[in-house]
């Protein structure tokens, strides 16, 4: 008769950003660009589509006029680093004060906006999981076939509330940008 058996779990490696600078600098992703460092873990991001990247790119234009002249940095597909195991690369950011210098504390983050088109479900589920554990205090996901944004706010215990649905011809507000509004039918028409 054979002994019982116990699983045993192998231990887990959580790469650093400077892990992935190094192994980018070593010719080790295809497409350096299109990795991400999510928790520890590498992430190859897929391609963007025509769709993703015109409303992506209409948000970014509507927000930059709007918030020209103000204390806030906007970062556009560009990585937050919020710790050495953490470094995603959203869509769009709005930061307090100007550009980024190493690690982002969650309270400098103002909103994190991802564009779903393929990603619609991992959005709502996963990245908005991960940016609540990470205590962005605002996060929007732009659906850009049903043209809304899932407004998610105030994490608690590293989760948000089920997010608020706001359509494609109300005004989008952030609690802590309030200059700024965003209607996907005026700044983001396709």
């Amino acid at each position: 008769m054979n002994a019982p058996t116990r699983s045993v779990k192998a231990p887990r490696h959580q790469f650093t950003l400077e892990d992935v600078l190094e192994l980018q600098a070593r010719g080790f992703f295809p497409d350096p660009k299109r990795i991400a460092l999510h928790e520890g873990d590498i992430v190859e991001m897929a391609a963007d589509g025509d769709r993703h990247i015109s409303l992506t790119m209409a948000l970014n234009d509507a927000i930059r006029d709007q918030l020209r002249g103000k204390p806030y940095f906007k970062g556009v597909q560009t990585t937050l680093r919020f710790s050495r195991h953490n470094a995603p690369i959203p869509d769009i950011y709005i930061l307090a004060g100007g550009p980024p210098k190493g690690d982002v504390s969650a309270e400098r983050v103002l909103l994190v906006i991802e564009v779903a088109d393929t990603s619609l479900e991992d959005d709502l589920s996963e990245t908005a999981a991960r940016y609540a554990r990470a205590g962005v205090g605002e996060f929007w996901v732009v659906d850009a076939k049903a043209r809304v944004i899932w407004v998610h706010r105030a994490p608690a215990d590293g989760a948000y509330p089920p997010p608020q649905r706001i359509e494609a011809d109300a005004p989008a507000t952030p609690l802590r940008v309030p200059e700024l509004s965003v209607i996907l039918d005026r700044d983001a028409a396709e």
